[in-house]
C-alpha cells in the first residue's frame, strides 16, 4: 500500500548558513539524513546547548500522495533559525516495518482475526529547499499550519511520544493517517496560542484512502494521551538536557573535538613522514644515477686513452 516508503533513497543537497555571514550551523542536518524519532531527538539533544536553542519549528504541511494505490499522508515541517528567513524541511512519515511482506501488511486490517502484529516503522528525513520541491511535486497539500517559534526540542519531543506510543502498525488504525493527524493536533494544542483542543479536527481529505474515512473516535483519545504524557514528561524534566548531562555532552563534545584535532594531527605527521621518506628515496635515486654518469664518463675517457696509445681515434 504504501510503496513508495520501501524505495526511500534521498540524494539532495542541502546548505544551512546563518543569513548573516558566519560559520556553517553545527547540526548534522546533512542532505538525506535519515532517523528514526527517537534517534533524531537524541541528536538534536547532542548539539551544543547555543545553536539547539536558536533553532525553531515555525510551520508543519500535510500532504497526500495522489497516487491511488498509496495515498500516503506525511508531514513536512519548516526548520529555522529565530528571526532567520532561510530554512530546512523535515520530512516526517510512518510506514510498515521494512521486514514485513504484502500479506502481513494486509492481515493487520483485522489484527483481532488473523494476530499477526507489524511494526511501525516511523522516519525523520531531513531535506532542502529543492528537495522539499522535487519530493512533494504531484502531492496534495492538505494544510498548512504556522506556529510561533516552537523550540526544536520540544517539537521533536512530541514526535517521539506519539511514535513512542503506538508502535506497531495497522491499516485501519495506527497507519500514517493517524501518526500525522496525532502529531499536528498534538502540536497545535500545546504549541498554538488559544487552540480549543479536546478534539481531533483534521483537515478535509485527511485520513481517506479511496474516499473511506479510517479515522476512529480512538484518535481524540489518543491524542489526549499523549498530550498529557508530554505535559508529565516537561514537568517532570523541563529541559531534557539539564546542566549536569549537558556539561557531560559537552565533555564529550570536547573529547570528539580533541579526537579530530589529534587525527588530523597525526595524519599531517604521517604525511610529512611519508613525504620526507619519498624525498630522500628521490635523492638517493639521483645519487645512483649521478654516480652511474660519473663512471660511464670515467670508462669512456679510458676507452679514449686507450685508442690514442693505439695509435687510433676515437
Amino acid at each position: 500500500m504504501f510503496d513508495s516508503l520501501w524505495n526511500f533513497i534521498h540524494n539532495l543537497f542541502l546548505s544551512i548558513m546563518a543569513d548573516n555571514p558566519g560559520p556553517a550551523v553545527p547540526l548534522t542536518f546533512y542532505p538525506g539524513l535519515q532517523l528514526i524519532p527517537s534517534r533524531f531527538y537524541d541528536m538534536v539533544c547532542d548539539v551544543d546547548i547555543t545553536e539547539r536553542l536558536v533553532f525553531v519549528v515555525t510551520e508543519l504541511r500535510w500532504y497526500k500522495q495522489r497516487i491511488l494505490t498509496s495515498e500516503h499522508e506525511y508531514l513536512v515541517a519548516r526548520l529555522q533559525r529565530r528571526g532567520g528567513s532561510r530554512a530546512m524541511f523535515a520530512k516526517i512519515e510512518r510506514g510498515p516495518s521494512r521486514s514485513a511482506n504484502q500479506l502481513q501488511i494486509s492481515s493487520t486490517s483485522s489484527p483481532s482475526v488473523l494476530g499477526k502484529e507489524v511494526c511501525a516503522y516511523d522516519l525523520i528525513t531531513c531535506l532542502g529547499q529543492d528537495g522539499i520541491n522535487s519530493y512533494t511535486v504531484g502531492d496534495r497539500l492538505l494544510a498548512k499550519y504556522r506556529f510561533p517559534e516552537v523550540p526544536l526540542l520540544e517539537f521533536f519531543r512530541v514526535v517521539r511520544l506519539v511514535s513512542q506510543y503506538r508502535d506497531e502498525y495497522e491499516l485501519n488504525n495506527t497507519m500514517c493517517y493517524w501518526f500525522v493527524g496525532v502529531i499536528v493536533e498534538v502540536a497545535r494544542r500545546l504549541f498554538v496560542p488559544h487552540h480549543p483542543g479536546n478534539s481531533y479536527n483534521p483537515p478535509r481529505g485527511a485520513g481517506q484512502y479511496m474516499f473511506i474515512n479510517l479515522m476512529t473516535p480512538q484518535w481524540t483519545t489518543d491524542c489526549n494521551d499523549i498530550e498529557q504524557n508530554y505535559r508529565r514528561e516537561k514537568s517532570v524534566k523541563p529541559d531534557p538536557v539539564g546542566p549536569q548531562e549537558e556539561q557531560a555532552r559537552e565533555r564529550v563534545r570536547d573529547a570528539r573535538e580533541q579526537g579530530l584535532q589529534q587525527g588530523l594531527q597525526q595524519g599531517a605527521a604521517r604525511e610529512r613522514a611519508a613525504a620526507e621518506e619519498r624525498e630522500r628515496a628521490l635523492i638517493a635515486e639521483a645519487a645512483k644515477a649521478k654516480a652511474e654518469a660519473a663512471n660511464a664518463i670515467q670508462a669512456f675517457r679510458a676507452i679514449q686513452a686507450q685508442l690514442r696509445r693505439d695509435g687510433g681515434t676515437v
